[in-house]
């Protein structure tokens, strides 16, 4: 193997690399790279005396295509999550953006690679100074040296300077000439637990020096302060339960379905009650958040630690009294998802926001609540003469954890339960998120019985449904160990009911039963009906009352006034003559009398009636059911300030 060039130009190399966030972040990058190689560990070594840090594995190593791809930026064949299996040990891929080779100028100027696969040991260094120095540094060559070896597995030299290593040991918060640090292994430990995988195995040694960490010296959390644990809760989303455990013993399993199938969520929770006088102190600090000590669980994407204590926050529901929440809990969070609409940001701290990843952070947001809420009952229901009984958690045996569940049927939270009539008909069936029996097999939706107010659907569907209505469904499922399991929807069916406005308001004191949004065409009724709803909705709106019955005769002038200009031939003068006495003295009201008029010729004229109900979208029957003569004349008269009853209409 003669060279490998490189694809980009030299400024990017250091803007690129001064982005990389923190020390921890450039060594988890360093440290994928050698799970992705399936090796069964990794070690990172920093020597202060040699001014080198060191990442050794012995993984599958490099050849010549992946020494070619380790120059190209941003470029890499693996897919995030990706499940890829090798002689029965299954990994997930982490690696995804071509970021290792950036991460290693973290620590140093100089990088020296060497690798061996397939017989071949192959190494070659790189210069970031030297690089950075053109102007432009595609199809620069590096040199790389072969020759036969029976090794696997790549080392990374970094050279450093005195100043780069005590900087990284500082960010490791291993200042070695501070003795108080001594005891503080919060980074060592979160550096441990980067990837979580009974097959791989992170060491950190710092040489000359006592300290040193690796995944298999972190204490299991279930062992964590044991006298003081309250509950183990476990959550699967596959059976979409999270059981809850006291002592051991199951006390309850909440039902709880995420709201996408593109990812899954595995939680292992132990909630601590400290009693009076009792605190945190014996918990690891890996479960403690660095700016207050507070306890808080891991978070884990594809089984790479998630450095974010917000999504999944303890105190989530810290404005509620102490008896109705359970903040002091320590764990796992992991959360599973191979599609490329998960992001994060630079530091990998937080998602970038899109569809995907609100759905995962609500979830995690309600889960969390429900676990929290549900516990404190539980909590309160314990608790004897004052006192709440602790001890270790978790069940005792596998068996203890996997004994028979209840049966499930999950109801999917988004589907409608309110229509508008006329509706289309509506699959029931579809309304079944999950259904699992008490062995969480799932069950078959033919083995599921559908009533719809109590008769039996066999066609497991409402047709269209024309007039205003509320069913109620039933689904039913009778389950060989735990019996009957039953979830009921309610499904309603309404009039559309529109805001008569000019603009678009949420609530309106003039509507219609109408299917689709209707606003005034005339601009000063639809303007005054905007300023009576603005009034309405107003905290004065007492002492505006006045004003705002004031302003309904004047919309009944001016549409009245339109109308009767516009279509002038449609109307004809009445003969007073023919008229009653008491009819007489009503229609001295000329505004009286204009309604009455218009309303009288929509009501006799059927295609003038069928041409308003097409426009506005209110159906036939409603809309000759409004025209009544009776209730404009109490309107137009109601609305009359001269009566002195405007205000109280």
């Amino acid at each position: 193997m003669g060279s490998a060039s490189i694809v980009f130009s030299g400024n990017i190399i250091e803007e690129l690399s001064r982005n990389i966030p923190s020390s921890l972040f450039a060594l988890s990058e360093l440290i994928k790279n050698a799970y992705d190689a399936f090796s069964p560990d990794v070690t990172i070594r920093i020597s202060q005396k040699n001014r080198t840090v060191t990442i050794i594995d012995s993984g599958d190593g490099m050849g010549e295509s992946e020494i070619q791809s380790l120059f190209h930026i941003s470029k890499s064949n693996k897919k995030f999550g990706q499940a890829v299996e090798r002689n029965g040990v299954t990994r997930l891929t982490q690696g995804s953006k071509g970021l290792g080779f950036l991460s290693a100028f973290k620590f140093g100027d100089r990088v020296e690679w060497t690798t061996c696969k397939d017989g071949i040991k192959s190494k070659f260094s790189a210069s970031k100074s030297d690089l950075v120095s053109k102007d432009s540094v595609a199809g620069t060559e590096i040199p790389i040296t072969t020759e036969a070896s029976d090794k696997k597995g790549t080392t990374i030299t970094i050279s450093s300077t005195k100043e780069e290593i005590e900087e990284l040991l500082l960010d490791l918060n291993l200042n070695l000439e501070r003795e108080k640090d001594l005891d503080d292994n919060s980074i060592l430990e979160k550096l441990a637990a980067t990837i979580i995988d009974d097959s791989f195995n992170i060491k950190i040694e710092v040489e000359n020096s006592n300290k040193s960490m690796s995944t298999l010296d972190l204490k299991d959390f279930l062992k964590e302060d044991e006298s003081n644990q309250l509950f183990y809760v476990s959550y699967n989303s596959k059976k979409s339960e999270a059981d809850i455990f006291h002592k051991g013993e199951l006390l309850e399993s909440i039902e709880f379905a995420l709201r996408r199938s593109d990812y899954s969520i595995d939680i292992e929770l132990v909630i601590f009650y400290f009693g009076k006088g009792k605190n945190s102190k014996n918990v690891s600090s890996l479960y403690k958040r660095i700016h207050d000590g507070a306890l808080h669980p891991l978070i884990y994407i594809n089984r790479n630690l998630f450095n974010n204590t917000v999504i999944f926050d303890p105190e989530i529901l810290r404005k509620k009294s102490s008896d109705e929440m359970l903040p002091q809990m320590i764990g796992r969070v992991n959360i599973r998802c191979e599609s490329p609409d998960l992001e994060f940001n630079s530091d990998r701290t937080n998602f970038v926001e899109n569809s995907l990843t609100k759905c995962i952070i609500k979830d995690l947001l309600e889960l969390n609540k429900d676990i929290q809420a549900r516990g404190a009952i539980l909590k309160k229901s314990l608790k004897k003469n004052n006192k709440v009984p602790t001890g270790k958690a978790s069940p005792t045996s596998q068996n203890d954890s996997n004994r028979s569940r209840t049966a499930s049927i999950i109801i999917d939270k988004n589907k409608p339960v309110l229509f508008y009539v006329p509706s289309d008909q509506i699959l029931l069936e579809e309304y079944i998120l999950q259904a699992r029996d008490s062995f969480g097999n799932e069950i078959c939706m033919s083995d599921i019985e559908i009533t719809i107010d109590g008769d039996i659907s066999r066609k497991r569907s409402i047709p269209s449904i024309e007039s205003p209505c509320e069913k109620t469904v039933f689904f039913r499922y009778n389950d060989v160990q735990t019996e009957l399991v039953s979830k009921e929807v309610k499904i309603s069916f309404e009039e559309k009911i529109s805001n008569i406005s000019g603009g678009h308001r949420e609530k309106s004191l003039f509507t219609i039963k109408s299917s689709s949004d209707y606003t005034v065409g005339i601009e000063t009724v639809a303007d005054i009906i905007n300023a009576i709803d603005i009034a309405y909705s107003s905290k004065s709106k007492e002492e505006l009352l006045p004003l705002i019955a004031c302003s309904t005769r004047a919309i009944f002038e001016i549409s009245a006034e339109k109308v009767l200009k516009t279509h002038k031939s449609w109307f004809t003068n009445f003969n007073r003559e023919k008229l009653s006495t008491s009819t007489k003295r009503e229609i001295r009201d000329s505004l009286l009398l204009d309604v009455i008029h218009i309303v009288l010729l929509i009501k006799k004229n059927q295609a003038l009636m069928t041409a308003i109900s097409e426009a506005s979208g209110i159906r036939y029957k409603n809309l000759t059911n409004l025209m009544s003569v009776q209730s404009f004349k109490v309107a137009v008269k109601e609305s009359h300030i001269g009566a002195h009853n405007s205000t109280r209409y």
